[in-house]
């Protein structure tokens, strides 16, 4: 049977842009699982689901640091019903020196970028009206190409905007 781990709390029963803000004040990491399972975070009584994702550090800073791999681990708990997000984390970084970040979409901005698709607009001009709403410089928000990625998938797997047949 695995080892259990001793997860110490970092964030406990925040709301969605909150999380972002803890996320983006941490280094670089990359999600190594994502499953949703049966929701035990909250006491709603009613059955729902859960989303847990692992995430481990990849920061280059880290990775020149140390001929081992970075010890700190990281995971966050979101009920999918109520927008609860909660952060755990364990280990220590090789080195608190971080690596400059990717910008990457918020949630917030993905779900802006979810209403936005549903109304066929195309990338280019939903980047600009986010750069509105969000009062942001351009030069501020993800590249063009993470959008047009983001927008273009949401597109194909949600929306039907696909060359798929039904039989």
């Amino acid at each position: 049977m695995p080892k259990r781990i001793a997860w110490q709390d970092t964030a406990l029963g925040i709301d969605g842009p909150s999380a972002d803000a803890v996320l983006d004040s941490m280094k670089s990491y990359e999600i190594t699982k994502s499953n949703t399972m049966a929701c035990t975070m909250c006491s709603d009584l009613e059955p729902h689901k859960m989303r847990y994702r692992l995430r481990e550090c990849n920061s280059q800073m880290c990775e020149s640091a140390s001929e081992f791999a970075c010890g700190w681990r990281g995971n966050m708990v979101t009920c999918l019903k109520n927008d609860e997000v909660s952060i755990y984390t364990v280990g220590e970084h090789t080195t608190q020196a971080s690596s400059p970040k990717k910008k990457k979409l918020t949630s917030t901005q993905k779900a802006f970028c979810r209403d936005l698709a549903e109304h066929h607009l195309r990338p280019m001009r939903i980047r600009h009206t986010m750069a509105r709403k969000f009062d942001t410089l351009l030069e501020d928000l993800p590249a063009l190409s993470t959008v047009q990625n983001f927008v273009n998938h949401h597109a194909r797997s949600n929306l039907g905007n696909n060359d798929r047949v039904d039989d």
